[in-house]
């Protein structure tokens, strides 16, 4: 797969049913030719004069008949091809998907979710359109000029050049408009324009809230709005320049019969008595009357194909995004110790975001990350499940590196609660099970009580079995927060990481979170990311995290006697903590 494009690669494991939609195709695509046959035959009869009933049914049902059989193996081969697309499509999306969850996190952050969404739709739905449609479409519109170049020339040789002349003419000046196409990038800025419009789309809608209070629309929404101005001034610019060829190439492939015609005409005018001749003219004129449909084919499968070709270069660009090195090994972590041994990192080259970090969280332990905003703590934190993978430095678990153990074997050490939370549309009870899948419902609602959320659980319309989403009910933040709490609890992994747990919860809430950590931390190494100093002012130990080192490390009281820098957040804390709203009447 890294070698080739994927497509092919795809297509190559469904060869037998692609061959076999080739083949099917061709043989009805022959065969289409033999109503024309029957229909010269009966007016030949007809000309003559000299006929039976018997012949011309004969004729007539031999037309039909024929007919029937190549829409017979038309059907088939256009089963075949379905089938092949089908298969592909589940397979490349779900290779995809897979792909996704193993490649560093720093991807997503660099691409947004309209990009993905639309290269993983749009992209591999094309990838199935044109195998499914436009493959058997292809085979025929390559076989019919073949068959119907042979016929013509074989036929009458003047009669056939002629015929050709439109049709060749016609896809000289397609290949001349789709080499200027593909020479200005006209369908990579298609793409990439869609691709932005997808994106700013996607930012729009989740800012929708925003939209609504400041009574903003589109207009206000500059990306977006720009966007779409962009796309549509591609669009039709791209259309205008391709009106001028399309035209001529419809044109000429459907007006065979124009050309034809009068040349046939000029023939029997300098020999009226040649019967055969007639009948010559009359059987072109009636073959080349169906000859634009597969042409016209041909036109869609090659404009098809340029769109196709681009989004499978970005599906490639996916596949080939380098995934996280894994190891394959049964070792196991000694302890649940943590050590950050000169860890440096940065996203970009020319920005590091954590220089020379070494620091220690002995097993069992509460600690907590400090410091200002943009200091580097959840990068700190996301390092430990490797996120990203560090620059210089390791990162150790029990002494070991988390390098030289499988993801698995990491990830059953750590749970981790994000500050931005993610629900999927499921019941509640599913959405907490998450953490352990043979968690039986007591021991759920037991951990739900933990995490203070049973209480609001037992009141929505049904309990555990309420589905959140669209076809369900809406969670608050404070909410969603405390389910994703009880989901890391239940987990219950050796090492856990709070990144701004409490950020959404009410004081009330916060206080009952606090107190359900205070109790699950027996046995845990446990690091918490917190703004509000208030409610880590008695854990183990505190690091001050500030521009990416740290700055120092110690209890409460240490760093309030010792570092300014905490004294300073503390003071700023102290004066925010009783803030709220003054209602005037």
């Amino acid at each position: 797969m890294k070698n080739e494009s994927v497509l092919i690669t795809y297509l190559s494991r469904k060869k037998l049913l692609l061959i076999s939609s080739g083949i099917l195709a061709t043989i009805a695509t022959i065969i289409q030719f033999f109503p024309f046959y029957c229909i010269y035959k009966i007016i030949e009869l007809l000309m003559v004069g000299s006929y039976t009933a018997q012949e011309m049914m004969q004729w007539g049902l031999l037309s039909i008949g024929s007919l029937i059989i190549s829409l017979v193996f038309l059907y088939i081969s256009t089963m075949c091809s379905h089938v092949a697309a089908f298969n592909i499509l589940y397979e490349i999306r779900m290779d995809l998907l897979n792909h996704l969850t193993k490649v560093p996190m720093g991807y997503f952050t660099q691409h947004s979710s309209g990009q993905m969404v639309k290269t993983i739709d749009q992209a591999v739905e094309k990838m199935e359109s044109f195998i499914a449609h436009q493959i058997p479409d292809i085979v025929s519109a390559v076989i019919f000029p073949i068959v119907y170049i042979a016929l013509m020339i074989g036929i009458d040789w003047r009669l056939g050049l002629v015929s050709l002349i439109p049709i060749i003419v016609g896809i000289i000046l397609y290949a001349v408009l789709m080499g200027k196409t593909m020479k200005d990038n006209k369908v990579k800025q298609y793409h990439d324009s869609l691709e932005e419009m997808n994106s700013n789309g996607v930012e729009y809608v989740r800012a929708m809230p925003a939209v609504k209070v400041f009574d903003l629309s589109v207009d206000n929404f500059k990306r977006f709005h720009q966007s779409i101005q962009d796309y549509r001034t591609l669009v039709v610019a791209w259309t205008k320049n391709f009106r001028g060829g399309y035209i001529w190439f419809t044109t000429l492939v459907t007006s065979v019969v124009l050309f034809v015609l009068p040349f046939g005409a000029y023939l029997l005018n300098k020999d009226p008595q040649n019967g055969s001749l007639a009948l010559t003219v009359m059987l072109f004129v009636i073959l080349s009357s169906g000859t634009n449909a597969p042409f016209m084919k041909l036109m869609y499968a090659a404009s098809t194909f340029s769109n196709v070709n681009e989004g499978v270069q970005r599906v490639d660009e996916m596949f080939a995004v380098k995934e996280v090195e894994e190891v394959q090994t049964n070792k196991l972590f000694k302890d649940n110790s943590i050590q950050y041994e000169n860890v440096s990192f940065s996203y970009t080259k020319d920005a590091p975001v954590l220089k020379n970090v070494t620091f220690e969280l002995q097993p069992n332990t509460m600690n907590a990350l400090v410091g200002p905003s943009g200091g580097g703590k959840s990068t700190i934190a996301q390092l430990l499940l490797r996120f990203y993978d560090v620059d210089q430095g390791a990162i150790k678990i029990g002494g070991i590196d988390i390098r030289k153990v499988s993801i698995d074997t990491l990830m059953q050490q750590v749970s981790f609660v994000f500050q931005d939370v993610t629900l999927f549309s499921d019941t509640i009870e599913a959405n907490i099970r998450m953490g352990n899948d043979q968690a039986s419902l007591d021991e759920i609602k037991w951990i739900a009580q933990l995490a203070r959320c049973h209480e609001f659980i037992e009141e929505l319309p049904n309990g555990y079995q309420t589905k959140i989403g669209e076809d369900g009910v809406f969670l608050s933040k404070g909410e969603a927060q405390r389910i994703s709490i009880a989901r890391a609890l239940l987990k219950n992994s050796p090492i856990l990481v709070l990144d701004e747990a409490t950020a959404y919860a009410d004081a009330e809430n916060e206080v009952y979170i606090q107190q359900a950590i205070n109790e699950l931390v027996v046995g845990k190494t446990v690091l918490i990311i917190a703004h509000r100093l208030w409610t880590i002012q008695h854990v183990d130990q505190i690091l001050v995290c500030n521009q990416g080192v740290i700055e120092q490390v110690g209890t409460h009281e240490e760093l309030l006697q010792n570092n300014q820098l905490y004294a300073k957040l503390w003071a700023i804390n102290a004066e925010t903590k009783d803030w709220g709203a003054v209602s005037h009447v």
